[in-house]
């Protein structure tokens, strides 16, 4: 099963403008977000280390990938540990460094790889795993930003195909596809908590072997929720169908990509615990009676035995009545 998780900064916002953090609602196992963006700190950065942190050990997430956006000569890693960890999410065992490296809309030019390193190798320092640093880069589009690589180093491309697991037209080179761990394929995914569109990344790996990758060891927290999704989905079928009655279920997190755990318990509700199922019947005679198809089901098993008692009692009368000689 792949992996899937939203990066966010404080430009994901409701109606009013307000930024949204991270809550309880986000329904992946691994989360990223932008601590800072060079010497400018993300308005909701510490806001979402907290909830994050809280998350990891609540076990609702199993990895956490906080980022910076490098600028040259600026805080950058500096500023990213100082954030982290005010919250108190640096060096958690279960988060590993992203390091952004874009053109920022034509500002940054020229080969970084200097600056960029040095600064990969104290993160490597601090975390004391080299795997636990991994980076961000456009291979198409902003390769030469980026030219020398440090040995190992693994990243996270954007290729927007809007497909997971498909790369677009004019796809990363060879040499990043083999590096990559994950594919940013969109910028308009739907995800919870926020309304409108999110960045979208997918791993074609499974969990445990992605968290491998990123040096988080001790194997991931049990979510029942996620297992339970692994279970139900039909492997034929790219998700179950719609809620059918959605006014008795919370708000889905649901997303038009994939199938969320969230509807596969509430298709079970809706199929099992309801309580508006009517018996089929004529449309002109139709039976007054609702239950949850449970109910009915115990309701057809009760009217079953009343009807065998009552047969059972036909029949025994009919033997005496025969053994009396009555005709």
């Amino acid at each position: 099963m792949t992996v899937t998780w939203a990066d966010t900064s404080h430009y994901q916002r409701d109606a009013a403008g307000q930024s949204i953090p991270i809550d309880d609602s986000y329904p992946h196992p691994v989360f990223c977000f932008r601590t800072n963006s060079g010497d400018r700190v993300d308005e909701i950065a510490e806001e979402n280390a907290r909830r994050a942190l809280a998350m990891l050990d609540s076990g609702k997430l199993q990895a956490v990938l906080p980022y910076y956006f490098f600028w040259p000569g600026q805080g950058n890693c500096d500023l990213h540990r100082e954030i982290l960890e005010r919250a108190g999410l640096w060096l958690h065992p279960r988060t590993a460094t992203m390091v952004d490296v874009e053109d920022a809309g034509g500002q940054i030019t020229g080969d970084q790889s200097a600056e960029v390193n040095d600064e990969v190798e104290r993160l490597r320092r601090w975390y004391g795993n080299p795997r636990r640093v991994i980076g961000y880069l456009n291979a198409v589009a902003n390769a030469g930003l980026w030219r020398s690589r440090p040995a190992g180093m693994r990243f996270v491309t954007p290729s927007y195909s809007h497909r997971p697991g498909v790369w677009a037209s004019n796809p990363p080179p060879q040499w990043m596809r083999e590096l990559a761990i994950a594919q940013q394929w969109t910028d308009r995914g739907r995800c919870a908590p926020w309304p409108y569109g999110v960045d979208l990344n997918q791993s074609p790996l499974e969990l445990p072997d992605l968290l491998a990758l990123l040096g988080i060891e001790g194997g991931t927290v049990s979510d029942p929720i996620t297992v339970g999704a692994g279970q139900l989905r039909p492997p034929e079928e790219p998700r179950l169908r719609q809620i059918l009655h959605p006014e008795n279920v919370s708000p889905s997190t649901r997303s038009p990509e994939e199938a969320w755990p969230y509807d596969m318990w509430a298709d079970f509700w809706n199929e099992v615990v309801w309580d508006g199922f009517t018996l089929p019947g004529a449309k002109d005679d139709p039976d007054p009676e609702t239950h949850s198809l449970v109910g009915w089901v115990l309701a057809a098993v009760e009217e079953g035995r009343a009807r065998d008692e009552t047969l059972n009692r036909l029949e025994a009368k009919l033997d005496r009545l025969l053994g009396e000689g009555v005709k």
